[in-house]
C-alpha cells in the first residue's frame, strides 16, 4: 500500500513538473530587444504565450513588466520609454515602481477609499458615495481605465466632455461627472503623482428652476391625496399600438381591463396624505422622512405663535433646527393619532418614527413607498410636469414650501429662510426665486413709504440759524 502511494505521488509530481514545464517554455522570451541610449535593464521581448510585446525592466533587484498592447515593434519601443520614464519617477517619489500605481483606476480607487472612510466617520452620507461610485462604473472608469494620470491633459478632459455630451445627459449632470474627474486627478496631485491638477474644460451649467405647486395645483394635489386613502394601485406596463411602453395605474379591485404585466402593487396610506401637508408647511427634505423620529420633534407655544421645532440629523452639512408653519403642529398631532389608533405606535414613541412608523428596520423602504403613491398623484392630476417641462416630485413640496414664503411672507429675510430650510441664500436665489416674477410680488413693488422730512447737515444748521433769529 505505501509502495502505491509513493507512487502515485510521483505520478503527480511528474505531470505537475510537466504542467510547469510547459508553462515556462510558453513564457520564455522568443525575441528581445534592448531600447537604444537607455539603460540594458530596459527592453522590450516577445514570448509565445501572446502575441504582443512586453516591456520589462529590474528595478533594485526585482523585474517590473507590463504588456504593450501592441504587435508593432516600434510602437513597442515607444511604450517602452514612456514605461520607463513612469517607473523612474516612481522610484522618485517613493511609490511602487509598477506602473499601474499611477493609472487612474488606480487613483480613482484610492480615492474611493478615502470617501468611504469618510462614510464611516459621518462626514459623508451612503447615498452620495454610492451616487459616485455609480457613476465612476457607468462612464469615467471604462474611458480613462487604461490611462496614466500624468497623460490626462486639457484635450483628454475635452474629449472625456465630447463623449459624455453623446450620452444626452443633462449639463448639471456633466458637470458632476467632470467634478468626479477632478476629484481623482486632486488626489494624484497630494500623492504627487501629478505636479498639479489640469485646466479643465467649462460646462455651462443652467440653472432650471425647482418644480414647485401653485395654490390651486396644490389643493388639487391635496384632494388626490384623500381620495386615495386606502386604495390597492396596481402599476402595470404594456406596449401600446406603436410598441411603445406605456404604464397603466388601475385599482385593483376595478373591473376595467388590466393591460400589460403587472409590475407592483402600492397602497395609497394616511401617511402620504398628511405628508402632503407636512412638508408644504416644514421645509424638510424627502431624506429627512427616513431618519425623523418624534424625539426630534417639539410642539413650541410662544405667545401667539405654534409651531414645530424640528432637531432633525445634519442634511448637506447644515444641522440647525428647523421652525415650520403653524399648520405643521396640527398634521403632525392627527398623524401621530391616527398612529396610536391603529397600534402602529405607542404610547411612548419617542423612538418611533413620524411617517411610516410600521417599517422600522428598513427606512430607504419607507421613503420609496411613498415616492411611489406620490407618483400616483401626479399621474392622477396630471401635474408630472410644470409648464416649463420641469419634474416634480416629492421634492417638490419642500420647493412649494420656500416658494410660498417668498411670495406670502411679509418681508421675509431670505438669509433667515435659508438657514431655516438648511440651504443657502446662493440656492435660494438661483432655483427657488427663479420662477418669481414682478407681477408675483405687486405690491412689495407699488408699494410706497410714509411721505417724512429728511433734514442733511446744511439743512438741519440753516434750521438752527432761524430758530436763533426768530427768538431775538
Amino acid at each position: 500500500m505505501v509502495v502505491g502511494k509513493k507512487a502515485a505521488t510521483k505520478k503527480v509530481a511528474t505531470k505537475t513538473s510537466a504542467s510547469q514545464a510547459v508553462v515556462v517554455e510558453r513564457t520564455r522570451a522568443t525575441e528581445k530587444h534592448y531600447i537604444p541610449n537607455y539603460p540594458t535593464k530596459l527592453f522590450i521581448y516577445k514570448q509565445a504565450a501572446t502575441k504582443y510585446w512586453w516591456v520589462r525592466y529590474f528595478v533594485n533587484g526585482n523585474a517590473v513588466r507590463k504588456t504593450t498592447k501592441t504587435q508593432s515593434k516600434r510602437e513597442a519601443v515607444e511604450f517602452a520609454k514612456e514605461f520607463y520614464d513612469i517607473v523612474t519617477y516612481n522610484m522618485r517619489h517613493g511609490i511602487a515602481a509598477t506602473a499601474s500605481a499611477t493609472s487612474f483606476e488606480s487613483c480613482m480607487k484610492e480615492m474611493l477609499k478615502a470617501e468611504k472612510a469618510k462614510v464611516g466617520r459621518g462626514e459623508l452620507s451612503q447615498i452620495t458615495y454610492d451616487n459616485s461610485k455609480y457613476r465612476f462604473d457607468k462612464h469615467i472608469n471604462p474611458y480613462f481605465r487604461n490611462k496614466e494620470v500624468r497623460e490626462i491633459d486639457y484635450f483628454a478632459l475635452d474629449n472625456f466632455l465630447t463623449e459624455l455630451s453623446k450620452q444626452e445627459l443633462s449639463s448639471s449632470t456633466i458637470s458632476m461627472y467632470m467634478g468626479l474627474v477632478r476629484k481623482v486627478l486632486a488626489h494624484a496631485a497630494r500623492r504627487k503623482l501629478i505636479i498639479a491638477v489640469p485646466e479643465f474644460p467649462n460646462v455651462k451649467v443652467k440653472d432650471k428652476a425647482r418644480g414647485w405647486f401653485t395654490t390651486r395645483e396644490y389643493r388639487r394635489v391635496w384632494a388626490a391625496a384623500g381620495r386615495y386613502v386606502g386604495q390597492k394601485i396596481e402599476v402595470r406596463k404594456y406596449e401600446d399600438a406603436k410598441g411603445v411602453t406605456q404604464t397603466q395605474y388601475i385599482n385593483a379591485k376595478s373591473k376595467a381591463k388590466k393591460l400589460g404585466e403587472l409590475m407592483r402593487n402600492v397602497d395609497m396610506t394616511e401617511d402620504l396624505r398628511r405628508l402632503v401637508v407636512f412638508m408644504c408647511n416644514s421645509y424638510i427634505r424627502p431624506t429627512d422622512i427616513k431618519f425623523m423620529q418624534h424625539k426630534h420633534v417639539d410642539v413650541v407655544q410662544r405667545g401667539d405663535y405654534k409651531y414645530l421645532r424640528l432637531r432633525l440629523p445634519p442634511t448637506k452639512g447644515h444641522k440647525d433646527p428647523i421652525t415650520t408653519m403653524e399648520k405643521a403642529v396640527d398634521c403632525y398631532k392627527t398623524l401621530t393619532q391616527y398612529h396610536l389608533s391603529k397600534g402602529l405606535i405607542g404610547k411612548e414613541h419617542e423612538d418611533d418614527y413620524v411617517f411610516l412608523p410600521q417599517y422600522k428596520t428598513n427606512r430607504g423602504y419607507a421613503l420609496k413607498q411613498l415616492q411611489r403613491q406620490f407618483e400616483i398623484l401626479m399621474w392622477d392630476t396630471k401635474l408630472g410636469e410644470g409648464i416649463d417641462g420641469e419634474s416634480r416630485t416629492l421634492y417638490s413640496l419642500r420647493h412649494t414650501a420656500i416658494m410660498y414664503r417668498l411670495l406670502f411672507g411679509d418681508g421675509i429675510n431670505t438669509l433667515l429662510l435659508a438657514r431655516n430650510a438648511r440651504t443657502s441664500v446662493e440656492m435660494i436665489d438661483r432655483f427657488y426665486a427663479k420662477p418669481l416674477s414682478g407681477e408675483m410680488n405687486i405690491e412689495m413693488l407699488q408699494s410706497r413709504r410714509r411721505p417724512r422730512k429728511i433734514f442733511d447737515g446744511e439743512m438741519e444748521r440753516g434750521a438752527q440759524i432761524n430758530a436763533a433769529t426768530s427768538s431775538k
